[in-house]
């Protein structure tokens, strides 16, 4: 349901808002202990940061058995929302081109 809501939201800020709550949410699920702590660090500063959150969850292979379904939903929720803020900057960068150009 997250990844839905990421995936169709309108702009950049209701993308970092959207995962900033979720991560929000994850800081009192049980579950999440096994995450590392760098990825549920609050405030998100930004793409790269949600590419290097990414990245630790991809390359953290020493998890805990239970700690394999939630790294998974994060996993799925960062990537979503890197995708979605790309599709985003090339809808911004289409609607500043001009229609016609001067010859």
């Amino acid at each position: 349901m997250i990844v839905d809501a990421v995936s169709s939201a309108p702009t950049q800020h209701a993308v970092y808002f959207l995962v900033t709550a979720y991560i929000e949410s994850l800081r009192h699920f049980e579950a999440a202990v096994a995450v590392p702590k760098a990825v549920l660090h609050l405030p998100i500063s930004g793409r790269d940061d949600l590419a290097s959150r990414l990245a630790v969850l991809q390359n953290n292979i020493n998890r805990p058995l239970e700690a394999v379904v939630p790294v998974s939903e994060i996993a799925g929720v960062l990537a979503c929302a890197l995708t979605r803020l790309t599709r985003l900057d090339g809808v911004a960068a289409s609607e500043n081109k001009p229609l016609l150009r001067a010859a």
